[in-house]
């Protein structure tokens, strides 16, 4: 019974030492969202009319991706997230119909990896 005691104990001190030490590190990395894990991770094609929470996941990166557009993330792929999709596939030279499928996603996904204190591109 003495040795399981002493087992635990220093299993509780490496776990407890670990979070303290993993703290201070953690507050200094940068801060990312990540919208897919928040909302959805699927990354169907979307247009306009679509709702759910791959339309949510799409307002939150546009959010992050961009200087403005502010959008409510209401899942409602409406004329401001159409708008907002529009100019973010101007600014990477994406075809601009307004339909987010694969380039759009990828794009949006590549600059998801930007720390959220970074500035915005676009």
């Amino acid at each position: 019974m003495g040795k399981r005691l002493v087992t635990l104990v220093t299993a509780a001190a490496l776990i407890l030492g670990a979070g303290v030490a993993g703290a201070g590190a953690a507050s200094a990395a940068p801060n990312y969202l990540y919208c897919g894990r928040q909302y959805s991770s699927a990354e169907p094609e979307l247009d306009y009319g679509d709702t759910g929470a791959s339309v949510k996941a799409l307002q939150c990166q546009l959010n992050e991706n961009m200087s403005g557009p502010d959008l409510a993330i209401d899942g409602v792929f409406g004329g401001l997230t159409y708008n907002a999709v529009l100019k973010f596939q101007g600014c990477f030279n994406l075809a601009q119909d307004g339909i987010v499928g694969p380039n759009t996603w990828a794009a949006l996904d590549a600059f998801s990896n930007i720390p959220v204190e970074a500035e915005r591109i676009c």
